[in-house]
């Protein structure tokens, strides 16, 4: 009996919820650590512009500590959003 057989109560079918071993290829190892630097290099640019321009804003305080925090993270997410689509265009990550 094997493992997925045994731990779907007798059924191997395709909607068991037995534990499956998903073997990781180098190819997404590398993926998920192109993917990880992206977060690191669109995180530092998108809060370095964010602070930056809330305090052209004349903001200081709490007022600036949350605009920053908050157009930091859409900053964050759109210069992620492009990293990742660049990466994808030139076949660096699936």
């Amino acid at each position: 009996m094997t493992d997925l057989h045994s731990l779907s109560n007798g059924r191997a079918d395709s909607d068991s919820r037995g534990y499956v071993h998903a073997q990781v290829t180098i190819g997404d190892m590398k993926s998920y650590l192109l993917s990880v630097i992206a977060i690191f290099c669109a995180a530092i640019p998108g809060t370095l512009l964010a602070w930056w321009g809330t305090s052209l804003l004349g903001l200081s305080g709490i007022a600036l500590a949350l605009a920053t925090v908050f157009a930091g993270m859409v900053l964050s997410v759109a210069f992620f959003a492009g990293l990742i689509a660049l990466g994808r265009a030139l076949k660096f990550i699936k």
